[in-house]
């Protein structure tokens, strides 16, 4: 009967569906994924390293000779013989059919500037994706905080405000108060849906003092980038 086929395939189609919703779960990136990740941004979990000014060293030129002036031969019905050149090292001038040897001066390597320090101890880069802890039925700010060892650095504070929920006054709490992020992971929440404003996060030391430059966050309510993701790393 035409309801047993139609029975037969749905239960074939079944755990081919269940295989493409693990593949999407496993890697998001895959072009069956309606709603893959949405990068504006990258961020890198390790410090760079800062070059340092280099000397190039060049191979000092070794002395030419530089002919200056060669003999005209002339037209004449009989062969005459033209002089061969001669090496005169003393001559102050240049006589004809001699060449003159001149001495170039040795360059020297100039020092190139390095990058200069930035007047925080620490700086930043956002990553805008799409919150593969909560999905789409999410919005907030989260992130993380490196050390000069590479190692995460629980405890220094995280402040956040700007537009509604979080207000001029915002939100201040210690990182490593959202560990599945990492050890040092912090998060803020801002509504149970895509929103959309702008917000501003900075680190504070001990004293209160800013130890962190200001970093701007604007989100536009798109569920691919849901989730602006910070990552501090000290520098000196």
């Amino acid at each position: 009967m035409w309801y047993n086929r139609l029975a037969l395939l749905l239960l074939v189609l079944t755990p081919i569906v269940l295989a493409c919703y693990l593949l999407i779960f496993l890697i998001p990136t895959l072009p069956l994924n309606p709603f893959p990740p949405y990068v504006q941004a990258l961020a890198t979990f390790a410090p760079t390293l800062t070059p340092q000014p280099t000397v190039t060293r060049t191979a000092t030129p070794t002395d030419t000779s530089t002919p200056t002036s060669t003999p005209r031969p002339t037209w004449t019905p009989t062969l005459t013989l033209t002089p061969r050149p001669t090496l005169d090292l003393k001559t102050t001038g240049t006589p004809r059919g001699s060449v003159l040897a001149t001495r170039t001066s040795t360059p020297t390597a100039t020092p190139t500037a390095g990058p200069t320090k930035s007047p925080f101890t620490y700086t930043a880069e956002v990553l805008y994706q799409r919150a593969q802890l909560y999905g789409t039925n999410w919005s907030g700010i989260a992130g993380l905080i490196f050390g000069l060892d590479l190692k995460h650095q629980p405890g220094i504070g995280v402040k956040a405000w700007g537009d509604a929920p979080l207000g001029p006054e915002g939100q201040l709490l210690p990182s490593g108060t959202a560990p599945q992020y990492g050890p040092s992971g912090f998060e803020f929440t801002l509504g149970d849906k895509p929103v959309s404003g702008k917000y501003n996060v900075q680190l504070l030391g001990s004293t209160g003092e800013p130890i962190s430059p200001i970093v701007e966050i604007e989100l536009k309510g798109d569920p691919r980038a849901n989730l602006a993701y910070i990552i501090f790393r000290q520098n000196h």
